[in-house]
């Protein structure tokens, strides 16, 4: 068999009817954090949850609850930890990340500022990537004041 042959198109063969496919929409849902809007403040106005798999920041600023990753889209190292080297700032209805000193605007995750302020420009790769959001969730109060998240 020659290579042409080989690979000459395949003769069309009509096709089987075929039922018509559906799309699966999954839609988020509220989930409890378990956590009164009143803890927040004994907190220093910030706390991390965990849901459905993801570590979420809840902070308050003035009086709303926001609801953010709890990961800095810079280098993916927590805004919030265990130690005290990761307490992130929450002020002027911001979080600022405690490794880079990024500040994210805690209603729509987009960075002010200046990009990993405390990191420096190189050569070539500059600050080590391109400005990201911090993804943010809808977040609201129940009748009981507990705050409950959309993941």
């Amino acid at each position: 068999m020659s290579c042409a042959a080989a690979f000459a198109p395949a003769q069309a063969r009509p096709l089987a009817a075929r039922p018509a496919r559906r799309s699966v929409r999954v839609q988020a849902g509220w989930t409890s954090t378990g956590v009164k809007q009143s803890e927040l403040a004994s907190n220093g106005g910030k706390k991390v949850v965990e849901l459905d798999g993801q570590r979420i920041l809840l902070a308050e600023v003035d009086g709303a609850v926001k609801a953010v990753s709890n990961k800095c889209s810079h280098l993916g190292l927590p805004l919030v930890g265990k130690t005290a080297m990761f307490q992130a700032d929450i002020s002027n209805g911001c979080v600022t990340c405690p490794a880079h000193l990024t500040k994210f605007d805690l209603t729509t995750g987009q960075p002010v500022g200046e990009w990993c302020p405390k990191m420096p420009n190189l050569p070539l790769v500059g600050k080590l990537g391109d400005p990201k959001p911090l993804p943010v969730f809808q977040s609201r109060v129940s009748e009981s004041g507990v705050i409950e998240v959309n993941v």
